[in-house]
């Protein structure tokens, strides 16, 4: 190859960031990333604000990507090594850097090209690394190399109404989730809910529902779902059950009439959530978009690299199944009208659909693979989807605003993952006692289960 000679005067790194680029590399030496990652930002900020300007900062830029790729943050490990290609063009650890960061985005001819650069230079045609790097990448042919479809964000309905829907009030998920409001008072709160529910229902029927504004676009049902209607129905439900077992087992007349009233609670809850899940079987195949980004995530939260997969307390391994999982990921919530998209309320309610419908054929079917990895799918999905409709803070005090790198940030760290596994835990058991509650109600079979 034709290599690149050293041209530049490399000015000496001061004391005080000599100091914290050498407390990082002890942290990086000692498998601390985190600390190192830390310590090599402190001397960038402390270099001033011309810091992607000086060239004697280039070590730091790049050991700041070694350690931020050791940690999963792809985005940031190609950013400071894009910073180092600028500064040290001459340098074979700049292009090192940045092909070991497309590499792991998943972008393989352009990781090719920044190692065929590193080659060029003075020193590169030494390093037995790079040639390995290269050739490894030349002969491979990575496994998921899933097409993420095309997105667009809902457009509005053609089938309008001069007037909204009433608002949810939030007093009522209130009372209903306190065990200390008396349980009529609790069974009104309940019903309060199912007719603000069903106003929104016959304004629906009257729409056809497809790929524009529908039942889950409706501004006051985004409102309230968001204010967590969904899910304190389920708390509802599952708090009740728990009570209504406690009083049978205590076997007492008193303990019979709170078992019946308990009952009536339930089954007021249970129709609420069957309700809200209902409309995502009438819309849903005429969503082509939906079902394909839904499908296409959960092929990847599949993956053996996700994090997901495993058991609580298993530590998140820097791998490269880990990084290919990470970089699918990224590929698919990167896109705007895809997250837009896979955050929205019908997309979460049909995930919650077909995790109640897998968890009925599993229990009919105990061997029955399908339906087992579809109970993983689900989960999962309910609880990254969840999370990422929110990660972006509130426009207004009240409006979510989607986002999915802290999300994926936080799966991608050892404590953020076993809190994102309890996550998909506690989603299946709530849904398994769901999926009773709507067999017993007589709910099932509106739903498809």
């Amino acid at each position: 190859p034709t290599m690149v000679s050293a041209a530049i005067e490399i000015p000496a790194l001061p004391e005080e960031l000599a100091s914290m680029k050498d407390e990082g590399n002890e942290f990086f030496r000692s498998g601390e990333y985190l600390k190192a990652a830390g310590s090599y930002t402190k001397a960038i900020k402390n270099a001033g604000k011309d810091a992607a300007e000086r060239v004697e900062l280039a070590p730091v830029f790049s050991n700041r990507s070694a350690s931020f790729l050791k940690l999963c943050k792809v985005k940031q490990a190609l950013a400071d090594a894009d910073v180092c290609v600028k500064l040290r063009p001459d340098w074979e650890k700049s292009h090192f850097r940045r092909g070991m960061a497309l590499e792991a985005n998943g972008e393989d001819n352009d990781a090719i090209a920044a190692f065929e650069a590193a080659l060029k230079t003075a020193t590169g045609a030494s390093n037995p690394e790079i040639t390995r790097r290269i050739k490894h990448l030349k002969a491979k042919i990575r496994p998921s190399n899933i097409h993420v479809p095309k997105a667009k964000v809902p457009t509005k309905s053609d089938v309008s109404s001069t007037s909204t829907g009433p608002a949810g009030d939030p007093k009522w998920l209130l009372t209903a989730k306190s065990p200390g409001e008396p349980v009529a008072a609790r069974i009104a709160a309940v019903n309060q809910v199912g007719g603000w529910l069903q106003s929104h229902l016959e304004r629906a029927i009257r729409k056809t529902p497809g790929e524009s504004e529908w039942f889950f676009e409706d501004k006051e049902v985004v409102a309230y779902l968001d204010a967590g209607v969904y899910g304190s129905m389920l708390d509802v439900l599952t708090h009740t059950v728990w009570s209504i077992i406690d009083a049978e087992q205590k076997g007492t007349e008193e303990g019979a009439l709170k078992a019946k009233a308990g009952a009536d609670l339930a089954g007021a809850a249970a129709g609420v959530l069957h309700n809200l899940i209902h409309p995502s079987l009438r819309a849903w195949n005429t969503r082509g978009q939906t079902q394909a980004l839904l499908m296409t995530l959960q092929q990847v939260l599949q993956m053996p690299g996700c994090p997901l997969m495993h058991e609580k307390g298993v530590k998140v391994q820097q791998s490269d199944e880990v990084r290919q999982f990470t970089a699918l990921a990224a590929k698919i919530l990167s896109n705007p009208g895809a997250l837009a998209v896979l955050t929205g309320h019908h997309t979460i309610a049909r995930a919650r659909l077909q995790l109640l419908r897998a968890i009925v054929q599993n229990g009919k079917k105990a061997t029955d693979e399908k339906a087992t990895a579809q109970l993983r799918q689900s989960s999962m999905a309910v609880v990254l989807l969840q999370r990422c409709r929110v990660a972006g803070g509130y426009v207004d005090g009240s409006n979510p605003a989607p986002a999915w790198e802290p999300v994926l940030d936080r799966l991608l760290d050892d404590e953020g993952a076993d809190e994102m596994r309890a996550e998909v835990e506690a989603v299946f058991e709530q849904h398994n006692l769901l999926a009773s509650a709507f067999v017993k109600f007589g709910f099932e079979g509106s739903v498809g289960l």
